[in-house]
């Protein structure tokens, strides 16, 4: 096939492909929009990114178009665009591109930067100039992918209609157009593959020495340029305390009074309950029973001494077990000679109960052991003791429980502190309950301190045969009164917070108020006028205020930023914690390496932490 014919057949697809998108390319023109030139400014191919902020600064609305041509420097880096776009955004305004650079195009849509592209009159994208006298510009979204860039771009909209063979034969020069590019192209690559066997390769060392300097270059450029810092404050806090008078006030004896809403007065209730509790007490006597038996056996009794040693019947002999062994008789034991100790055999039988109050029963079946006299002194223990050379025998462990009277005093002592805590406590629930049912569900609250609690005496129900009574465990119960005063803790935290807003600094703001550490103490009480006086105090935790969006914030905030620009980061850390606004100064530098804070103020960001989380 000839050439002309190939050029022939290339046309006529090219007019296929115009007739088929004919449709969809009048659709498209139709979603052009239009903005006023006072939202656009345009940058010159060498601005910097610096220079086109300048001319953003001051636009006054918040969406701007940035008018950029092609091969511009903005376009040569995806990071002058993210400068711009975050210096934009902390102006709080939104920029948009208009631009038919594909480098640019492809950029911008990767950091989220809507781009538009404008057209002349027939509908040819055209490059863009300084010069305007355009009132509006009409303007048409773009779109790139990651990959590669649409080269066809949607064409404006005429104010008069336009016939399907203008848009045909627009479509077909652009066809034609792209077939000599493609031509045009071919031959290149021919060129380049015909003379690719002559050049000469480059020299190794020229080549990493370009690539190095390259790379200083660009690390010079990022270290001017780029670099950023955040700078975490803890603004110094402090606790703030505040102690009010406040008067509760009965509300059926003081209703006028309360009703003018009289400073520092809330109501007061009054509340009594009788409160009935039974306890269940476990005897601790024990005894053996009819199976049970004692041990006994036989020791002999020393006497080191060089006196005769008279032992009265009952005499006991404690093992180290505690295990109590006791002479039935009386027993003389002969003093010490010159042959050695005097010594005497006795018959001696078990305690049932031992040293520590246990059942001995079997326990007191033991093995030769040495027996010390528990009525002796510590220091004479070793003058006179027994030994037996023979186990004791005969322990039988089967007991039986009674009541003692130490059991009954216990159990109602016992019963006497729990009904009046539990009588508090039912008091309490008894308020807060009230307050839930109240219409205004009200945090209803028990008065307490010294007097403000009246309980009755303790009316107890005790069988008057406990005492001996061979059981286990035994019941008593009993009954008290127990009456005081509630009010709404919510009003009286209300005044207190009001107070305490009232006293802190105006440098500074309230952080917390620490409601636990709500407190307070009676110091008068009239009973007639039904008048209780009480001194209220409250904490809480104020901090220094800085708040950017603030003035008082905004001017610390300006004042860091001029005196630390560009020093070191421990300068600049030195320098911030001797503010008495600053607690505590953390510093985050980008990139991680750098040891200096950017000299470019709007690099340096402020986040501010909660004071009372430090502590």
């Amino acid at each position: 096939m000839s050439a002309k014919n190939k050029k022939n057949d290339d046309v006529k697809k090219l007019q296929s492909e115009v007739k088929q998108d004919a449709s969809a390319e009048v659709l498209s023109s139709e979603k052009s929009e239009t903005v006023s030139s006072k939202k656009v400014i345009y940058a010159e191919i060498d601005d910097e990114v610096t220079a086109i902020f300048d001319k953003l600064k001051v636009i006054s609305g918040k969406h701007i178009y940035i008018v950029v041509p092609q091969r511009a420097i903005l376009f040569q880096s995806i990071v002058n665009l993210k400068i711009l776009k975050r210096k934009a955004e902390d102006g709080d305004k939104k920029i948009y591109l208009i631009t038919n650079d594909p480098n640019g195009v492809h950029l911008a849509q990767k950091i989220g930067i809507p781009v538009y592209d404008k057209a002349d009159e027939e509908g040819r994208t055209k490059l863009f100039s300084t010069e305007t006298t355009d009132e509006r510009l009409r303007i048409t979204p773009l779109k790139a992918s990651v990959n590669e860039i649409e080269e066809n771009t949607p064409t404006r909209l005429n104010e008069r209609k336009i016939s399907i063979s203008e848009v045909l034969q627009n479509k077909k020069e652009r066809k034609i157009l792209d077939v000599m590019k493609i031509e045009s192209s071919e031959k290149q690559k021919a060129k380049k593959e015909k003379s690719k066997f002559v050049i000469v390769s480059p020299n190794r060392h020229a080549l990493i020495g370009l690539i190095s300097v390259s790379l200083i270059i660009l690390l010079v450029i990022v270290y001017i340029a780029l670099p950023g810092a955040t700078i975490y404050l803890t603004p110094s806090a402090s606790v703030l305390e505040k102690s009010v008078n406040i008067t509760l006030a009965d509300f059926q004896k003081n209703k006028s009074e309360l009703d003018t809403k009289s400073s520092h007065m809330i109501a007061s209730y009054p509340v009594d309950t009788k409160f009935t509790k039974s306890i269940v007490h476990t005897a601790t006597g024990k005894k053996l029973s009819e199976r049970g038996k004692n041990a006994s056996g036989k020791l002999t009794i020393i006497n080191t001494t060089n006196n005769a040693w008279p032992l009265v019947a009952t005499t006991r002999f404690q093992t180290n077990d505690g295990i109590v062994f006791r002479i039935p008789g009386a027993a003389n034991v002969p003093s010490a000679t010159a042959n050695g100790p005097g010594k005497i055999e006795v018959y001696v039988v078990a305690d049932q109960i031992d040293a520590y109050g246990s059942i001995s029963g079997e326990r007191g079946n033991i093995a030769p052991s040495k027996f010390f006299l528990p009525g002796l002194k510590e220091s004479s223990r070793s003058l006179i003791y027994g030994e037996s050379s023979a186990p004791m025998t005969g322990g039988i462990t089967d007991y039986i429980s009674f009541i003692t009277e130490e059991d009954i005093e216990a159990a109602k002592s016992r019963l006497n502190d729990e009904l009046i805590k539990s009588a508090v406590s039912e008091l309490k629930m008894a308020i807060e309950k009230k307050g839930e049912l109240s219409s205004s569900k009200a945090t209803y609250t028990l008065l307490e301190g010294e007097k403000a609690i009246k309980i009755g005496e303790v009316e107890m129900n005790v069988p008057p045969d406990l005492k001996n009574k061979e059981i286990s465990e035994f019941t008593v119960n009993g009954s008290i009164s127990v009456s005081g005063v509630y009010y709404d803790r919510d009003e009286m935290l209300e005044i207190l917070k009001n107070e305490l807003l009232l006293k802190k600094s105006p440098q500074k703001e309230l952080l917390r108020i620490n409601e636990d550490s709500t407190s307070y103490r009676i110091f008068d009480w009239n009973e007639t006028t039904g008048k209780i006086k009480v001194t209220a105090n409250i904490k809480g935790i104020e901090q220094y205020e800085i708040d950017q969006d603030k003035e008082s914030g905004e001017r610390l905030t300006d004042k860091i930023k001029e005196h630390i620009a560009g020093q070191d980061i421990e300068t600049a850390k030195q320098y911030i914690q001797n503010l008495p606004e600053i607690n505590k100064v953390e510093i985050e530098s980008w990139p991680a390496w750098s040891p200096t804070i950017p000299s470019i103020q709007d690099n340096i960001d402020f986040e501010v932490r909660d004071a009372a989380k430090a502590n």
